[in-house]
């Protein structure tokens, strides 16, 4: 199949032919590696080419780079609402928030992007009940913050294979999607993964290790415009305010405790919060003999916030689902629990 590429190495092309095609596919936003490759040299000379023929500066091709991926997010926005805009108003007049909607989608529809769905449904004219702010994450997402604040505030590098073999894949995917529709970058993801890891490893080590919320906040401040995570449209951004997770969970100290920092009693818990055995069965068996409650996902949800404003912490859904194995079967053993007879 002919392409672009195939007719820019075409053997009757002159040298400055070829030299005037890479200056304009440079200042098209194509980045020199690509250039390179398809003309068969480095980057390098790419780079030296199109800077002696007086060519697009680096900001500028990429400033065209993140145009055209503006473009194509854009593209993708609009193809989501013409795909599943009603789908997503009929599930918007049963009283759901955002969240859910986009997680009730992707039920049905596996292939729909997490990120894109959140972000056009954000920009949309539907109009959803709203959570609050505080309560738009994840427990484990909003461990991750301070994780993530207290690796920084350490001054750790990032451990990239100590997330990879060690973070639930639930931290890993429920973060990596918050970021991703916030617009943060691939690489940039993967760096405070990996601080985490890193922070959790650095505790286990320096039990004594903290972070105090004064100093959470100031390094938030610092941090979020850095990785470009202000607030837009009125979204929350992601780490989790201080004032979050001393709501969440009921106190500053009370939300260290719960994360697994300034207790005696640290050990490594198998998410990002510390929950025994007996906390998870506990909390489904209380869960599912509440009778004006369905069993869902999204009734649990709701049920977690409900008792972290009365004071008592829960464990997230993803937590539930990792040491359960599955909905159905934390369900399934929060009944028995309840009616151990049956």
């Amino acid at each position: 199949m002919s392409t672009a590429t195939d007719l820019s190495t075409a053997p009757e092309l002159t040298v400055q032919q070829r030299n005037q095609q890479m200056v304009e596919r440079y200042a098209a936003g194509e980045t020199l590696e690509s250039i390179g490759s398809s003309f068969g040299v480095t980057r390098e000379r790419v780079r030296q080419i199109v800077s002696k023929l007086g060519g697009t500066s680096a900001e500028e091709s990429r400033k065209k780079r993140l145009e055209a991926r503006e473009s194509a997010s854009a593209a993708a926005r609009a193809a989501f609402l013409l795909e599943y805009g009603q789908l997503a108003r009929r599930i918007a007049a049963t009283g759901a928030p955002r969240t859910i909607a986009v997680e009730r989608i992707r039920a049905l529809y596996p292939s729909v992007d997490a990120a894109v769905a959140e972000e056009a449904l954000r920009e949309s004219d539907i109009v959803f009940d709203k959570l609050e702010g505080e309560n738009i994450f994840s427990d484990e997402v909003v461990a991750a913050g301070v994780w993530y604040l207290l690796g920084s505030d350490l001054g750790l590098g990032p451990d990239l294979d100590g997330a990879a073999a060690e973070l639930l894949l639930e931290v890993i995917t429920d973060l990596k999607d918050v970021l991703a529709a916030a617009s943060v970058e691939p690489d940039d993801i993967a760096t405070i993964l990996g601080v985490i890891a890193a922070a959790q490893e650095h505790v286990a080590q320096h039990p004594e290790a903290t972070i105090t919320g004064q100093r959470y906040g100031a390094l938030r401040d610092e941090l979020i415009p850095v990785l470009g995570l202000e607030s837009r449209k009125g979204a929350t951004p992601w780490p989790p305010t201080r004032q979050t997770i001393q709501k969440r969970f009921g106190g500053w100290n009370d939300g260290l405790a719960a994360i697994g920092l300034g207790t005696s009693a640290r050990g490594r818990s198998k998410g990002l919060l510390k929950f025994t055995e007996h906390d998870y069965r506990e909390a489904m068996s209380d869960f599912v003999a509440d009778p004006d409650r369905k069993r869902t996902v999204e009734s649990y949800h709701e049920w977690v916030v409900m008792e972290g404003d009365a004071g008592q912490t829960r464990p997230s859904v993803a937590s539930i689902r990792n040491v359960f194995g599955s909905w159905g079967d934390a369900v399934r053993a929060g009944l028995a629990a309840d009616r151990p007879g049956l």
